[in-house]
Formats: structure tokens, sequence, C-alpha cells
């Protein structure tokens, strides 16, 4: 060899390692820029899970909340309907309403009704007084009595 073609070889070697560490400086910078867009890009989800688990978590207590409120709301319903006077009112006005229909729509029931009413208020006042009521109270005991329940 030469002293041209060891030139020529030497000048070629140079611009070819000047490429390589150009290439590999330029390989580092966007692996750099890469890697802090990617941590970046893991903040940025880390702090979105938090905000949706904060959400979710707050979502799930007001549906529990809810569903106690709800099941105590229609628990105390319930034992509110179920109280002797409220019962009894419920019973006498869907009495009351279907009175009202028959009356409505059947000529003859008024008189008949007028009469059974008649009939059974007067047995009611039979068993408030004398030999009926003096039977009532010594068979029916206190607990059982409707009339006396709180």
């Amino acid at each position: 060899m030469d002293s041209a073609q060891l030139t020529l070889f030497g000048c070629g070697l140079l611009i070819g390692l000047a490429f390589a560490a150009w290439l590999a400086f330029s390989g580092w910078q966007r692996r750099r820029a890469l890697e802090a867009e990617l941590s970046k890009l893991r903040a940025h989800l880390q702090v979105h899970m938090e905000i949706t688990h904060e959400g979710s978590t707050q979502l799930r207590e007001e549906a529990e909340q809810l569903r106690k409120q709800n099941e105590n709301l229609r628990v105390t319903l319930r034992a509110w309907q179920q109280k002797p006077d409220r019962r009894e009112l419920r019973a006498l006005e869907a009495y009351d309403r279907a009175v009202r229909q028959l009356q409505a729509s059947s000529p003859g029931f008024a008189v008949h009704w007028e009469t059974a009413l008649r009939v059974a208020e007067e047995t009611m006042a039979q068993m408030d007084r004398g030999l009926l009521a003096f039977a009532r109270r010594l068979f029916v005991s206190p607990k059982r009595d409707p009339s006396r329940e709180p």
C-alpha cells in the first residue's frame, strides 16, 4: 500500500467515524427526548388515574349512602303504613272509594247500603253497652284488643 491509498483510507475512516459519532449523538439525544416524553406521559397517566380513582370512590360512596338512605326510607314507610291507625285509615279510604263508585254505578245500592250501615251501627252500639260489652271485655284480652293498640 502506498501513502495515497493510506491517506484515502484514513480520510474514509475519519469520515466514517465522524458520521458514526454524529449518528450516535443524535440517537442519544432522540432517546433522551423520548424518555423525557415518556416520563411526562407516565406522570400524566398517574394523575389521571388518581383523579379517576377519587371520582369513582366518591361515586361509590354516594351510591352506597343513597342505597342506605333508600332502605331506611323504605323501612320507615313500611313501618308507618303498618301502624294501626294508618292501616285503618287506608282501609277506610279504600272502602269509601269503593262505596262511592258502587253508589254511582248501581242505582239500587244506596238503599241497601243505608240499611246495612244502620244495622251495623246498632250492633256496634249494643256491643258498647250491656251484656255483649261485658262478654267482649271478659274474653278479649287487652293485648289482642285492636281498639286498644297504641
